[in-house]
């Protein structure tokens, strides 16, 4: 191999780049991350961030508590905000769904985390704003809240700055390097760049640089919208309001700056090649017109909870592109056929909240092969070689398929008694 450039290159300069970052940096590794634009400037930027701990099962759910302790030692280290602490809820207003919430509370108390079910009346207490008469039941976790995106990415990079890391923005990798069966760096316009191993963070972007080791990661390219209403003194919302998931109407909620961010994942949203978009493409300047068929979809469904919420609302609507895996987890490590190319991608809609434990799961797969995490939702290569998960065309209809039934399916035990 030629000269070495750094310990570790990273290809991306997301969230989840820019952890994976700072954690090696943390272990005295010499790092250097690749963006093919700005940093933050891909799914991140265009993420709304909202943290909820509790999932399908307690690995799961280790991973984002430990993450809020990753996120407070991040606030101590750069004076900056990140983590606003507002509580969250999950209601119901079907039976189906109120036995998901049951379930959900039962798994929850079984490992000792914060949950409880809250009244309809109690619901309307902390939502005011909300449509409350039709629940029938409720779930809150005091210690939820989000994150906010922004602020994690320039924690990231400060930290990972005054520990060496090199930022190289304006930098599309335009291949990766393989010596001896091994990656050992990245082609650039302005030259090659070498290394022990290189990490492919690329969001969306990430299957393409796969394709460049010959190698088939099975994400797809999701379209994802979400609405910003702006301040209005006849409704108040408050700073620390819970966020909000109402999985039948497919929308999540979270206050903003004095308004309310609504988001959905909906049952057909729109798919990218991003093969196929121009080498210029700027995620942070894409806009979605009021009339464009998922922004209308997106506003009927907020008004199912959010009633005062219609076309004429003043607002601001934010469209972007998701990263969406054939079962909504992520894709963490290496594949067997080539050594030192390390995959940190997929995370279908929850990179930012992910992101401050993925970084320790990708620091110690980079550096010592193995993690005290449970992978076994995320290994990189679950999928390796497999048939169906190989042609470009299979691997996108999957992805859309669990994204279109990412909030449309209802969550319930499987026979082992864990919430799938």
């Amino acid at each position: 191999m030629s000269q070495k450039t750094a310990d570790v290159l990273i290809i991306g300069g997301g969230v989840a780049g820019l952890s994976t970052a700072l954690q090696l940096a943390r272990r005295g590794k010499s790092v250097i991350v690749v963006e093919r634009g700005q940093l933050g400037s891909g799914s991140t930027g265009r993420a709304a961030g909202l943290l909820g701990q509790l999932r399908g099962t307690a690995a799961s759910t280790r991973m984002l508590m430990d993450g809020v302790e990753t996120v407070r030692e991040l606030e101590k280290e750069t004076g900056e905000e990140i983590f606003v602490q507002t509580g969250s809820l999950r209601v119901a207003a079907t039976p189906a769904r109120t036995q998901e919430i049951v379930d959900l509370v039962g798994m929850g108390k079984a490992i000792d985390f914060d949950i409880q079910h809250l009244s309809r009346e109690e619901v309307n207490e902390k939502l005011p704003y909300m449509k409350t008469d039709d629940l029938l039941d409720a779930c809150y976790c005091p210690t939820d809240g989000h994150l906010q995106p922004a602020e994690l990415v320039a924690s990231y990079v400060k930290w990972g700055r005054k520990l060496g890391v090199q930022y190289q923005t304006q930098t599309p990798v335009e291949r990766i390097l393989i010596e001896g069966g091994r990656a050992v760096g990245v082609q650039t316009a302005s030259g090659p760049l070498y290394a022990d191993a290189v990490v492919n963070a690329g969001g969306p972007w990430s299957y393409l640089i796969a394709e460049m080791a010959e190698s088939v990661l099975p994400t797809a390219a999701i379209g994802h919208v979400y609405l910003t209403t702006r301040p209005d003194d006849a409704i108040t919302i408050d700073r620390l309001s819970p966020g909000v998931r109402d999985r039948e109407n497919r929308i999540y909620s979270r206050p903003e700056a004095g308004g309310l961010i609504v988001g959905m994942y909906e049952a057909e949203p729109e798919q990218y090649a991003m093969e196929n978009l121009p080498a210029d493409f700027d995620m942070a300047l894409m806009k979605a017109a009021r009339d464009d068929i998922h922004v209308a979809m997106l506003i009927y469904c907020a008004q199912q909870r959010f009633p005062w919420i219609n076309e004429r609302t003043p607002m601001t609507v934010t469209t972007g592109i998701m990263t969406f895996s054939p079962d909504g987890k992520a894709f963490c490590g290496a594949f067997p056929n080539l050594p030192g190319f390390f995959h940190c991608s997929g995370f279908s809609g929850h990179g930012i909240v992910q992101s401050p434990t993925i970084g320790v799961i990708m620091a110690d797969l980079v550096t010592e092969g193995k993690t005290d995490y449970d992978l076994s939702e995320i290994e990189a290569d679950r999928f390796f070689e497999q048939p169906g998960y190989l042609a470009r065309e299979e691997i996108r209809n999957r992805c859309f398929e669990m994204a279109g039934n990412y909030y449309g399916r209802v969550e319930g035990k499987t026979a082992s008694g864990k919430a799938s």
